[in-house]
């Protein structure tokens, strides 16, 4: 991945962050439809299908259970390698909630969670980086449909680590996986879009999901990829 020095393409420059977005959408539809209220704050309203993709919760498993303790009374600190992803869905389970989509966004977006205190063994989903494992499935399914598209990067300066400015990347969608681990980047990529425009990936540094618009056939194989990780949203 290249580097470059100009700024983000006009096309997708409103919906480049939530903070300061002049984007015309209706407050009250945050309450009444969250996804489609953050849908229409986040990306052009243009593609055939859209999805949002659900920053995963993460559990470890080695804590025995009668070490499982609220975070706040734990001085313990466990290595990122020993948890493992769960769906949002999978962790409401876990809590003995039902899982309701749009009530889970809000509650994520006011950090007003139903569930009780984080436990030392869970990790909440993160704000500005998108999974992995669905980023690598995002390149694969985008090789799969429309070839090693030449794609462009924009990170927000918040996604670096040294804050500083605003970064565009310019590249093969198969360089993508590579760039995450560049040390001087913070967070996974703020957009993601090939110069065709036919997709693409909104990742806000203060969300704990992204949002994606795409064609229906590419929009489904990424559902089916990320079984109750990426789910399509009906409009």
């Amino acid at each position: 991945m290249e580097l470059k020095e100009k700024d983000i393409e006009d096309w997708i420059k409103p919906y480049a962050t939530i903070v300061g977005n002049k984007n015309d959408v209706d407050l009250d539809l945050r309450k009444k439809n969250p996804a489609e209220y953050f849908l229409r704050l986040t990306l052009p309203n243009n593609y055939e299908s859209y999805a949002i993709a659900l920053h995963s919760f993460w559990i470890n498993h080695n804590i025995p259970k009668d070490k499982v303790i609220t975070n706040e009374l734990s001085n313990e600190e466990f290595p990122e390698k020993d948890f493992s992803a769960v769906t949002w869905k999978d962790f409401y389970e876990r809590k003995n909630l039902k899982f309701n989509l749009n009530k889970a966004i809000l509650n994520s977006v006011e950090h007003n969670q139903t569930y009780e205190k984080q436990l030392n063994n869970e990790l909440y989903p993160s704000e500005g980086s998108m999974d992995e494992e669905q980023i690598i499935n995002l390149v694969e399914i985008v090789k799969e449909i429309y070839g090693n598209q030449e794609i462009e990067l924009f990170y927000t300066f918040l996604a670096t680590k040294d804050w500083k400015k605003n970064l565009i990347y310019n590249g093969k969608i198969s360089e993508l996986p590579k760039l995450l681990k560049e040390e001087n980047l913070r967070l996974t990529p703020s957009l993601i879009y090939p110069k065709e425009r036919n997709w693409v990936v909104n990742t806000d540094y203060d969300l704990s999901f992204s949002t994606i618009g795409g064609e229906s056939k590419f929009i489904s194989k990424l559902e089916k990829r990320n079984s109750n990780g990426i789910i399509r949203i009906e409009r």
